[in-house]
């Protein structure tokens, strides 16, 4: 199973809301906008911490796993044992603020797509094991996957996600599955 990542764009309302009731709350529903990393998430993570200090490399990692978030309570009343496939997951739901969006926006804003591309080295990703492991190529057909052109893609896809969430004082939701 490959490993992916879905990013949720949604109104600070509409979070206070989610908060006051997360297992009655449907993300789709409430979601402005939502972004899915089709197992490219931690080609993105590598290639934006390389020569970073370990506070902006702390925030990269945080765009895409959260450290802050919003527990689902389990009725364990209903459970006789918590089983081996409870899945613990989806009990959480995690998530960024306003103003780590903002710091987020304000690290990606000052890197353009094309300094993006030159960091892209797919020898370097696939030495290091980056994940998904050894499938980054430089080059190839105009729809393939775990390429330059394909991760700079998803770089600027990625830029204006955060610039739109800070615009809007969006909070930010993260799903890795």
């Amino acid at each position: 199973m490959s490993q992916s990542i879905t990013l949720y764009r949604v109104s600070q309302e509409d979070f206070e809301a989610m908060k006051a009731n997360p297992a009655e709350t449907e993300i789709l529903n409430i979601s402005k906008e939502n972004l899915v990393f089709p197992q490219t998430f931690e080609g993105l993570k590598f290639i934006l911490s390389k020569e970073q200090d370990e506070a902006t490399v702390s925030l990269l990692e945080q765009i895409f796993y959260p450290e802050t978030y919003i527990s689902k309570e389990i009725d364990l009343d209903s459970k006789e044992t918590l089983s081996e496939d409870l899945d613990l997951e989806s009990t959480a739901i995690y998530y960024n603020d306003k103003e780590d969006v903002a710091d987020m926006h304000a690290f990606l804003s000052n890197i353009s797509v094309e300094q993006f591309k030159q960091l892209y080295d797919a020898k370097e990703l696939n030495e290091n094991g980056v994940y998904p492991y050894n499938v980054w190529i430089e080059e190839g057909a105009p729809d393939r996957a775990f390429t330059r052109k394909h991760l700079a893609r998803e770089f600027a896809d990625l830029k204006e996600f955060i610039a739109a969430a800070k615009t809007d004082n969006d909070y930010v939701l993260s799903f890795v599955w």
